[in-house]
């Protein structure tokens, strides 16, 4: 959710009621920020093993919410808002400043939810 953008459509709204295309902008700044998490994800060797898909109609692992806020008018004050839960009770909640950081966060705290020993190395052993 582009948190900006949803309170300008709220405004625009106000100013013109009925009119349709109040909404459009903000769907397409969300699809903006949207590919700009997704390319994170790809990029982030954190993410290996982890699957990222929006189109499945099957039940999900877990649901993730980012909302992004502060990117209009300061975007050096960017604020990258996400949490995640899952079923079992698993979950996590993370602030960064963009959406790389953002995706290498979501993975970390997943991979620890899931399998906390997943980015250690196994120690050497000397005789």
């Amino acid at each position: 959710m582009d948190e900006d953008a949803y309170r300008e459509e709220l405004e625009m709204a106000k100013r013109f009621p009925g009119d349709e295309t109040v909404s459009t902008g903000r769907a397409a700044r969300e699809a903006e920020l949207l590919r700009q998490f997704a390319e994170g994800f790809q990029n982030s060797r954190e993410c290996n093993g982890i699957s990222f898909d929006l189109k499945t109609d099957l039940q999900p692992e877990f649901t993730l919410a980012i909302v992004v806020s502060g990117h209009n008018k300061n975007p050096e004050q960017e604020a990258w808002t996400w949490a995640f839960s899952e079923p079992r009770g698993m979950g996590g909640f993370g602030i960064q400043s963009n959406a790389k950081l953002t995706a290498r966060d979501v993975c970390l705290t997943l991979w620890d939810n899931i399998d906390p020993n997943h980015f250690k190395k196994p120690r050497s052993k000397t005789q």
